[in-house]
Protein backbone atom coordinates (compact mmCIF):
# COMPACT_ATOMS: atom_id res chain seq x y z
CA UNK A 1 0.00 0.00 0.00
CA UNK A 2 1.40 3.42 -1.10
CA UNK A 3 1.98 6.12 1.55
CA UNK A 4 -0.52 8.21 -0.17
CA UNK A 5 -3.45 5.77 -0.39
CA UNK A 6 -2.67 5.03 3.90
CA UNK A 7 -2.84 8.58 4.83
CA UNK A 8 -5.82 9.16 2.43
CA UNK A 9 -7.30 6.08 4.29
CA UNK A 10 -6.48 7.45 7.81
CA UNK A 11 -8.35 10.60 6.44
CA UNK A 12 -11.23 8.69 5.88
CA UNK A 13 -11.23 6.81 9.41
CA UNK A 14 -11.06 10.45 10.82
CA UNK A 15 -13.79 11.76 9.17
CA UNK A 16 -15.93 9.07 9.73
CA UNK A 17 -15.41 9.59 13.60
CA UNK A 18 -15.48 13.09 13.20
CA UNK A 19 -19.04 12.90 11.21
CA UNK A 20 -20.31 10.60 14.09
CA UNK A 21 -19.96 13.28 16.65
CA UNK A 22 -21.48 15.76 14.69
CA UNK A 23 -23.91 13.84 14.35
CA UNK A 24 -24.33 12.97 18.21
CA UNK A 25 -24.43 16.54 19.15
CA UNK A 26 -27.12 17.32 15.98
CA UNK A 27 -29.09 14.72 17.51
CA UNK A 28 -28.69 15.98 21.16
CA UNK A 29 -29.14 19.99 20.04
CA UNK A 30 -32.55 18.80 17.74
CA UNK A 31 -33.65 17.45 21.18
CA UNK A 32 -32.77 20.34 23.04
CA UNK A 33 -34.78 22.57 20.68
CA UNK A 34 -37.40 20.32 20.53
CA UNK A 35 -37.69 21.19 24.00
CA UNK A 36 -37.87 24.71 24.16
CA UNK A 37 -40.32 24.97 21.76
CA UNK A 38 -42.84 22.65 23.54
CA UNK A 39 -43.21 19.93 20.18
CA UNK A 40 -43.45 16.57 19.98
CA UNK A 41 -41.92 14.24 18.07
CA UNK A 42 -44.10 13.22 15.13
CA UNK A 43 -42.28 12.08 11.70
CA UNK A 44 -39.20 11.98 9.52
CA UNK A 45 -38.19 12.80 6.37
CA UNK A 46 -34.43 11.90 4.00
CA UNK A 47 -34.55 14.46 1.23
CA UNK A 48 -31.83 12.08 0.05
CA UNK A 49 -32.79 8.25 0.41
CA UNK A 50 -29.80 6.17 0.64
CA UNK A 51 -30.20 3.79 -2.36
CA UNK A 52 -31.51 0.46 -1.49
CA UNK A 53 -29.46 -1.60 -3.98
CA UNK A 54 -25.62 -1.30 -5.55
CA UNK A 55 -26.96 -2.55 -8.99
CA UNK A 56 -25.97 0.07 -11.17
CA UNK A 57 -24.95 1.99 -8.43
CA UNK A 58 -22.14 3.03 -10.24
CA UNK A 59 -23.87 5.12 -13.19
CA UNK A 60 -24.94 7.62 -10.83
CA UNK A 61 -22.81 10.73 -9.74
CA UNK A 62 -24.57 11.27 -6.79
CA UNK A 63 -24.25 7.81 -4.86
CA UNK A 64 -21.66 8.78 -2.83
CA UNK A 65 -23.48 11.97 -1.48
CA UNK A 66 -26.74 9.64 -0.69
CA UNK A 67 -24.73 7.59 1.63
CA UNK A 68 -23.64 10.37 3.46
CA UNK A 69 -25.12 10.51 7.20
CA UNK A 70 -27.57 13.02 8.55
CA UNK A 71 -27.42 14.34 4.65
CA UNK A 72 -30.42 16.81 4.18
CA UNK A 73 -32.74 14.90 6.85
CA UNK A 74 -35.96 16.67 8.01
CA UNK A 75 -37.41 15.76 11.08
CA UNK A 76 -41.25 17.12 11.96
CA UNK A 77 -42.69 18.02 15.14
CA UNK A 78 -46.06 18.57 16.30
CA UNK A 79 -47.33 21.00 18.68
CA UNK A 80 -51.21 21.02 19.30
CA UNK A 81 -53.07 23.60 20.59
CA UNK A 82 -55.58 21.82 22.07
CA UNK A 83 -56.92 18.85 23.87
CA UNK A 84 -57.18 17.20 20.66
CA UNK A 85 -58.02 13.03 20.74
CA UNK A 86 -55.76 12.63 17.65
CA UNK A 87 -53.81 15.23 16.79
CA UNK A 88 -52.17 14.19 13.92
CA UNK A 89 -55.34 14.12 11.83
CA UNK A 90 -57.80 16.39 14.11
CA UNK A 91 -56.24 20.00 14.02
CA UNK A 92 -57.76 22.63 16.03
CA UNK A 93 -56.53 26.60 15.48
CA UNK A 94 -53.32 27.28 16.78
CA UNK A 95 -52.42 23.34 16.24
CA UNK A 96 -48.58 23.49 14.85
CA UNK A 97 -46.82 21.01 12.33
CA UNK A 98 -43.12 21.95 12.65
CA UNK A 99 -40.11 21.00 10.19
CA UNK A 100 -36.65 21.11 10.80
CA UNK A 101 -34.83 21.22 8.10
CA UNK A 102 -31.02 20.07 8.80
CA UNK A 103 -28.72 22.12 5.98
CA UNK A 104 -25.34 20.53 7.03
CA UNK A 105 -23.99 21.99 3.97
CA UNK A 106 -25.80 24.49 2.03
CA UNK A 107 -23.80 24.92 -0.74
CA UNK A 108 -24.19 20.98 -1.67
CA UNK A 109 -26.53 22.69 -4.65
CA UNK A 110 -29.40 21.32 -3.39
CA UNK A 111 -33.11 22.41 -4.34
CA UNK A 112 -31.74 24.65 -6.49
CA UNK A 113 -29.67 26.55 -4.53
CA UNK A 114 -26.41 27.16 -5.84
CA UNK A 115 -23.23 24.92 -5.31
CA UNK A 116 -20.23 26.68 -3.46
CA UNK A 117 -16.75 25.90 -1.92
CA UNK A 118 -17.01 24.79 1.96
CA UNK A 119 -15.91 27.80 2.97
CA UNK A 120 -18.30 30.15 1.47
CA UNK A 121 -21.49 27.45 2.44
CA UNK A 122 -22.90 27.58 5.70
CA UNK A 123 -24.47 24.64 8.27
CA UNK A 124 -28.27 25.92 9.44
CA UNK A 125 -31.34 24.88 10.98
CA UNK A 126 -33.97 25.88 8.93
CA UNK A 127 -37.52 25.44 10.52
CA UNK A 128 -40.92 25.77 9.11
CA UNK A 129 -44.00 26.08 10.75
CA UNK A 130 -46.92 25.21 9.27
CA UNK A 131 -50.06 26.49 11.54
CA UNK A 132 -53.43 25.64 11.32
CA UNK A 133 -55.54 28.66 11.99
CA UNK A 134 -58.92 28.30 10.28
CA UNK A 135 -59.91 24.08 10.71
CA UNK A 136 -62.90 23.00 8.33
CA UNK A 137 -62.90 20.13 10.40
CA UNK A 138 -62.18 17.28 7.99
CA UNK A 139 -59.74 14.94 9.44
CA UNK A 140 -56.30 15.41 7.82
CA UNK A 141 -52.79 13.80 8.23
CA UNK A 142 -50.02 16.18 8.87
CA UNK A 143 -47.79 14.83 7.06
CA UNK A 144 -49.26 13.52 3.99
CA UNK A 145 -52.40 16.19 3.77
CA UNK A 146 -50.69 19.13 4.57
CA UNK A 147 -46.74 19.05 4.63
CA UNK A 148 -46.27 16.84 1.28
CA UNK A 149 -48.80 19.47 -0.36
CA UNK A 150 -46.99 22.60 0.57
CA UNK A 151 -44.06 24.53 -0.92
CA UNK A 152 -41.89 26.13 1.31
CA UNK A 153 -41.67 29.94 1.73
CA UNK A 154 -38.11 32.09 1.73
CA UNK A 155 -36.34 32.57 5.38
CA UNK A 156 -38.84 35.27 6.90
CA UNK A 157 -41.54 35.32 4.63
CA UNK A 158 -45.47 33.97 5.47
CA UNK A 159 -46.92 32.12 2.67
CA UNK A 160 -50.50 30.44 2.75
CA UNK A 161 -51.08 26.65 1.81
CA UNK A 162 -51.22 26.53 -1.71
CA UNK A 163 -54.45 24.00 -1.26
CA UNK A 164 -55.41 24.73 2.39
CA UNK A 165 -56.84 28.12 3.00
CA UNK A 166 -56.70 27.37 7.02
CA UNK A 167 -53.63 26.34 7.01
CA UNK A 168 -50.35 28.95 6.69
CA UNK A 169 -46.33 28.66 6.91
CA UNK A 170 -44.06 30.97 8.42
CA UNK A 171 -39.85 29.43 7.42
CA UNK A 172 -36.70 30.68 10.05
CA UNK A 173 -33.42 29.60 10.08
CA UNK A 174 -30.26 29.36 12.82
CA UNK A 175 -27.10 29.07 11.96
CA UNK A 176 -25.48 25.88 13.57
CA UNK A 177 -22.31 28.23 14.53
CA UNK A 178 -25.09 30.53 16.95
CA UNK A 179 -26.17 27.50 19.02
CA UNK A 180 -22.83 26.67 19.99
CA UNK A 181 -24.14 26.26 23.72
CA UNK A 182 -26.69 25.98 25.69
CA UNK A 183 -27.35 28.94 26.97
CA UNK A 184 -26.84 30.40 22.73
CA UNK A 185 -29.13 27.52 21.28
CA UNK A 186 -31.80 28.93 24.01
CA UNK A 187 -31.29 32.39 23.02
CA UNK A 188 -31.64 32.03 19.85
CA UNK A 189 -34.62 29.68 19.30
CA UNK A 190 -36.40 32.07 22.12
CA UNK A 191 -35.91 34.88 19.42
CA UNK A 192 -36.91 32.93 16.46
CA UNK A 193 -40.38 31.75 18.74
CA UNK A 194 -40.95 35.83 19.36
CA UNK A 195 -39.73 36.12 15.00
CA UNK A 196 -42.99 33.23 14.00
CA UNK A 197 -45.00 34.15 16.62
CA UNK A 198 -45.50 37.56 15.39
CA UNK A 199 -45.78 36.06 11.66
CA UNK A 200 -48.48 33.95 12.45
CA UNK A 201 -50.40 35.32 15.14
CA UNK A 202 -49.92 33.22 17.60
CA UNK A 203 -47.91 31.84 20.18
CA UNK A 204 -45.41 29.56 19.00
Amino acid sequence: MSTSLTDALLNVRTAYRLLADYQQHLVELLAFVRKELGATTYHQNYRNAVPRGFDRLELSDDAGRRFLPFNDISVLWIKPAGQQQDPIHQHEAGDLLIDVWVRSDTGNGLDKEPEAPVDKSASELRFYFYACSDPDGEDRNWFYSVWRSSDYPRRGELAAHKSLPGYKIYADALNLEDLGDKASARKAVAAMRERASAKLGQPV
